[in-house]
């Protein structure tokens, strides 16, 4: 589905985060402004609080403290300018009230509804119990708290009464839940805007991926020379292409591989099976004598001997084209080496080759008999691709901390641009030039994939004329 998509599985992370951030942030500064603009307005009450409150104890007489005697033109003019004060703090939207914290009596209020002003009174006088200091003496208490839509600043002198000064901050409130909608519609526009620039972003950061698998797609089509095209190698996608095109090139080689393979088996098999129904067809056409049904029910055997070579030497490489591990066991490679030379006297003798031993014991874990036959097929196309008088060498050792085996000829040698080849299968060097023609040519590729199963090295050195010399290494025993 296309929501399982990376590209959308990166837009919603993208927006997730970014609305996370956004809201985290708005949030912030609007809890922030909320709380400079209830400062602000506090500070106002402190400010008409210390203003008024003397014309407050003019119309309460000792709510600002003892009265005094006056005369009544004096009260007259005082009583006056205290509500002139009075009236204008009803101008700056604050109301207020005195009332007794004895009995809730309510002394003096300019509050449009009492109603209101008893809410007021009840408020105050919960929070004065709220804050209630230890018995004795009253100590005076400035207190600010909210209430439907008011700030109310609760001032209790010395004595049994309050005054509460109420400011309005219902404009403030709105303002408030303005701002709020603002900063939403704000930040709904900034994921917007981002989750688009997400997606753009990650539709071009994509974008490679899909050539890649498009081209992977071709070459599963049967595209095989097909590359994923490599913009930046140092990238983490320029790496993977670089990866796979190493990967496929590797898949179209063990496929050619595989093909020339098979027509190298049908071209191998092919020659004894023709010579096996020749010859069988032959004898059967027609009544023979017992020598000519001898001759060819031997040459049949021998047609029927190189089918089993082969397919013994096709079955040992599948085998180890599985990568099974090897069977391992504490093995001295002198030994192996020593019984080799042994079961080959004879067949040297036969042709004519000297076979020579220099063994050193060299400890390794290994397969016997597959190891054995490794040695056995080295030393074997040494006596047999050679002429007569070869002498081949044997030898066994530890050289730089590795167990060695060597199988040196002074034969003629194989030419340089075949070296890089005689370990491919089915590949036979100057065959007609060889006493031996009758390999298959998958000695030698059975022989490396033994060594390197056991975690060994193979190596060969030769010029034409002078001899070769195979260079076997394994690792020693711990």
């Amino acid at each position: 589905m296309v929501f399982h998509s990376i590209r959308w599985r990166i837009l919603a992370w993208n927006f997730g985060l970014l609305a996370a951030t956004t809201t985290v942030l708005l949030v912030a500064f609007h809890r922030h402004e909320r709380a400079n603009r209830l400062q602000a307005a506090d500070l106002r009450l402190r400010q008409l609080m210390t203003t008024s409150m003397g014309a407050i104890g003019e119309i309460v007489p000792g709510v600002a403290g003892p009265a005094r005697a006056r005369t009544n033109d004096n009260t007259n003019q005082r009583k006056a300018k205290a509500e002139q004060t009075i009236a204008a703090l009803a101008q700056e939207d604050c109301r207020v009230l005195v009332a007794s914290q004895a009995d809730s009596r309510l002394l003096y209020s300019t509050l449009a509804a009492e109603p209101a002003a008893r809410e007021v009174v009840a408020a105050c006088l919960a929070q004065l119990d709220s804050h209630a200091d230890e018995p004795g003496p009253a100590r005076p208490v400035d207190l600010i708290f909210a209430t439907d839509g008011n700030r109310v600043l609760l001032h209790r002198p010395p004595g049994p009464n309050f005054v509460a000064f109420v400011l309005d901050v219902s404009a403030l409130e709105a303002d408030l839940r303005l701002l709020a909608w603002k900063l939403f519609a704000v930040g709904f526009a900034l994921t917007g805007v981002g989750c688009s620039i997400g997606w753009i972003l990650a539709g071009r950061s994509l974008r490679p991926i899909d050539r890649i698998a498009a081209d992977a797609e071709g070459i599963a089509a049967g595209d095989y020379g097909r590359q994923i095209d490599v913009e930046d190698t140092e990238s983490e996608l320029g790496r993977l292409a670089v990866v796979l095109n190493d990967t496929f090139g590797r898949m179209n080689a063990a496929r050619d591989r595989v093909t020339q393979f098979t027509a190298d088996a049908s071209h191998e098999l092919r020659t004894p099976l023709t010579v096996i129904l020749s010859d069988s067809q032959r004898a059967l056409r027609q009544d023979r004598s017992p020598e000519e049904y001898r001759e060819a029910l031997e040459t049949i055997k021998q047609a029927a001997v190189r089918m089993k070579t082969i397919s013994d030497g096709l079955l040992e490489l599948a085998h180890g084209d599985l990568a099974q591990p090897v069977e391992k066991a504490p093995c001295d490679l002198a030994d192996l080496a020593d019984e080799a030379v042994a079961l080959l006297a004879r067949l040297a003798r036969e042709k004519g080759a000297t076979l020579e031993a220099k063994l050193e014991g060299a400890q390794i874990l290994a397969d016997p008999a597959r190891l054995g036959r490794v040695i056995l097929n080295l030393v074997m196309n040494a006596v047999l691709h050679n002429p007569a008088g070869v002498r081949v060498t044997v030898a066994t050792g530890v050289v730089d901390g590795q167990a060695e085996l060597t199988v040196a000829d002074d034969g003629r040698g194989i030419p340089a641009e075949s070296l890089g080849q005689i370990f491919e299968r089915f590949r036979r060097v100057a065959p007609e030039s060889s006493r031996h023609a009758e390999g298959a040519g998958l000695g030698l590729a059975i022989v490396k994939q033994a060594v390197e199963a056991h975690g060994g090295t193979i190596a060969v050195a030769s010029e034409v004329g002078r001899g070769t010399t195979f260079r076997v290494r394994l690792p020693l025993a711990a």
